[in-house]
């Protein structure tokens, strides 16, 4: 034994108890002993808590062990009683046993002290562990239980069938069911039906041992459907899987918060595209020879960048800036744009201002895009000749060099004030001569792909 041994002795004769201690010391047994006689001694201590068994006399002058066992059972339970008696008939012993005594030993066979204590003290171990457990078990069920019952989302079992046996309360608020009505049931009884074939799927890959989210829809009493996020696991029972336990939560705002939010966004792009036009057909009012320019443009761009695994969001971006890339000429004299004669250095110089210009006037719009980032770098070449700032390779945006390579096959192939149409031929040859030089080299060849390849050309 580990501590000391603290026992009650109900005794009223003094040798006996050192008798007992005889035994315990020869024993080995460390050990506490309080000898009381009378009843009111023996409540007393039993009342304070501080043994580990009690060995009571069964006769005593002023107080009887029936007594004393019925006291130690109502006060203290838990306790081992044992019995030390010289004078116990069969019957008697019998009746204590039944009345809840742990064992009882007589005197003249003291040598079944020892085995008896240790053996006492074993089992009242063993019903303390498991009293200790099932409590714990208990609480743990109790926090479990208020924990079901008191959060927002739905907890589910089902069996391997998909058949619900367990679903938490909270189902009543959400789908208007009771529980009753629900387990026992199939899951897929509740599911909106254009969604049971994913389910179906789901389910298979979730007793596979696959746990993924997944959103889908179910309907309520009311026949109404309901988004709900789901997650769940495999039950597990020596080594078989007989079913999941899984969560579910309502979704329904949130779905209906992303389709809002979805619309105004549609809206948005849909002003700004009205927007970009009303910008595109200012610019080609003050430059008519040039009308048409940038919605060419911006389809050659757009296909490039689709040829080149662009996000349909990155495409949409280079498609804006490409119909506005020219904005910034509404700050260069109207003659200069329509003069149908070789420009002076001067006027280039002014034409040259416009990608500059056009970011100034683009730059405070919040665009979903760099924009203005785009129109002023649609002039910039990858070996840094470029303008207006000399930008080299990286330092460009991949959609600016897009744009960059658009814009120079369209404006060479076109007619422009003050020479006629080269064609798309010479377009073609002065991006390929200078591919890796001027302009990036995977734009070329994206752009050389879908003229030789694909039969692009321009509306």
């Amino acid at each position: 034994m580990d501590k000391k041994l603290r026992i009650l002795n109900l005794e009223d004769d003094p040798s006996d108890s050192d008798l007992i201690k005889e035994m315990l010391e020869d024993a080995g047994i460390e050990y506490e002993i309080t000898r009381v006689e009378t009843g009111e001694d023996f409540l007393a201590a039993c009342d304070s808590g501080v043994f580990d068994i009690v060995l009571a006399d069964f006769n005593l002058p002023s107080y009887d062990g029936l007594s004393a066992l019925a006291v130690a059972r109502e006060r203290c339970p838990d306790l081992p009683f044992i019995f030390v008696s010289g004078k116990m008939g069969e019957e008697i012993a019998i009746e204590t046993l039944k009345s809840g005594a742990t064992d009882y030993i007589l005197k003249k066979n003291f040598k079944r002290l020892v085995p008896s204590v240790r053996r006492a003290l074993k089992e009242a171990e063993f019903i303390n562990e498991r009293k200790q457990r099932e409590a714990d078990l208990k609480e743990s069920e109790e926090k479990y239980r208020e924990l079901v019952e008191n959060i927002n989302d739905i907890l589910f079992l089902t069996d391997d069938k998909g058949i619900v046996t367990y679903i938490s309360p909270q189902v009543n608020s959400v789908m208007g069911y009771t529980q009753s009505e629900i387990v026992g049931r199939p899951m897929h009884e509740f599911i909106y039906p254009e969604d049971l074939p994913y389910i179906a799927e789901q389910f298979q890959k979730r007793l596979s041992g696959i746990i993924e989210p997944s959103e889908y829809r179910l309907v309520n009493k009311s026949g109404e459907a309901i988004w709900i996020r789901s997650s769940s696991r495999p039950i597990i029972m020596k080594n078989k899987i007989i079913g999941l336990r899984g969560i579910f939560t309502d979704i329904s705002r949130n779905k209906e918060a992303e389709e809002q939010l979805k619309m105004n966004f549609q809206k948005l792009k849909k002003s700004m595209s009205g927007i970009i036009q009303a910008i595109a057909l200012t610019v080609e009012t003050r430059d008519p020879y040039t009308s048409g320019h940038q919605i060419r443009v911006a389809k050659l761009a757009m296909m490039i960048a689709g040829e080149m695994n662009f996000s349909p969001d990155q495409v949409e971006g280079i498609k804006m800036a490409a119909e506005i890339h020219d904005i910034g000429k509404l700050s260069v004299p109207a003659e200069i744009l329509s003069k149908p004669s070789k420009l002076s250095d001067i006027e280039y110089q002014l034409i040259k201002i416009h990608p500059e210009a056009g970011y100034n006037i683009i730059k405070d719009i919040e665009f979903p895009w760099p924009i203005a980032t785009i129109i002023i770098q649609h002039h910039e070449r990858i070996n840094g000749s470029g303008y207006p700032k000399g930008l080299k390779g990286e330092e460009i945006l991949p959609e600016a060099r897009i744009l960059a390579v658009a814009d120079a096959v369209e404006a060479i192939a076109s007619h422009r004030p003050y020479r006629p149409a080269y064609g798309i031929d010479i377009a073609i040859e002065e991006i390929s001569k200078n591919k890796g030089i001027l302009y990036d080299t995977d734009v070329v060849n994206a752009c050389l792909k879908l003229f030789n390849e694909k039969g692009f050309v321009f509306e």
